[in-house]
């Protein structure tokens, strides 16, 4: 995510001696533009320097948050989107960044609240849109989730995210056409994007075309080696044609290797004894669980 004015986000904790040393000349544009701790010093130094007020107090405590929430520290990140939102109450993307820390400690009922907030100040930001569509989903309110991927993409119609999550909201809804074709769009706009082809073949594979869902996995485990989901699936999908089941166990086995005791790779892995008549074995997976 780019930072408005200056840019955001922050990293690990900095030094209390850091406040009290003098603003350099660069300070602003670290601030803005580095990342971790070396942005959060700047930010800090600026935010102490009693050079800034208001709005423009705003922009580093802004920043520093967002190098915060990269870092993991969620509760030092709100609270400074606390002192931004204070500072400049109509500042659209402090509450994007805030709503998105909200999202991150699961509280999606604030996470929502805050990207509502940044809509009506911003209506034409697509990504506030997105971001709430986001938590709308984590909630399971799959049609409101829908109609936030439908806005963004109408504000900006080459955002391949929204297309690959909007298919995902369909796919759970069962609606394996319009999932397809959303993960269409988006593989079209990317054509690197491997989650986009792992999740087309799980639509495919719903709607029992096996083959080019295989292919689909393919080409995500091409794309990205460490994709252990892509691997589950392509063992389950060979388990169920029962064809491959050789290269089906292999599957599993690394998918286990990138995610160890997964249990629906196990269960995927049970699936394949019992094809490959290995009644033991499959006793055994299921015992492993």
């Amino acid at each position: 995510m780019r930072r408005n004015g200056w840019r955001v986000f922050a990293g690990a904790a900095v030094a209390v001696i850091l406040a009290v040393q003098p603003v350099t000349a660069d300070d602003a544009d670290t601030c803005t533009k580095a990342s971790g701790d070396v942005a959060i010093a700047a930010c800090t130094r600026l935010i102490a320097s009693g050079r800034y007020k208001g709005r423009d107090l705003a922009i580093p405590y802004r920043n520093r948050g967002y190098e915060w929430h990269t870092k993991g520290d969620l509760d030092r990140a709100i609270a400074d989107y606390d002192q931004a939102i204070g500072l400049n109450p109509k500042y659209a993307a402090a509450y994007t960044s805030r709503g998105n820390a909200w999202g991150a400690k699961g509280d999606n009922d604030r996470a929502i609240a805050d990207h509502t907030e940044a809509i009506q100040l911003d209506p034409k930001k697509a990504l506030a849109y997105y971001n709430r569509g986001n938590a709308w989903g984590v909630k399971r309110d799959f049609d409101r989730a829908i109609a936030d991927y439908t806005e963004a993409i109408q504000l900006d119609p080459k955002y391949a995210a929204a297309y690959t999550n909007r298919g995902n909201a369909w796919s759970v809804k069962r609606d394996f056409d319009r999932a397809i074709a959303d993960f269409n769009e988006a593989i079209g706009l990317d054509p690197k994007h491997a989650t986009a082809y792992t999740n087309r073949g799980n639509a495919l594979r719903a709607k029992g075309d096996l083959d080019r869902a295989i292919a689909d996995y393919a080409e995500a485990i091409g794309l990205d080696p460490k994709n252990a989901a892509a691997y589950n699936n392509r063992c389950w999908t060979r388990a169920i044609a029962g064809r491959n089941l050789p290269q089906a166990l292999s599957d599993c086995d690394q998918a286990l290797r990138l995610r160890p005791n997964d249990a629906s790779t196990m269960d995927s892995k049970g699936f394949v004894y019992l094809r490959l008549g290995r009644l033991d074995d499959a006793m055994w997976n299921t015992m492993r669980r």
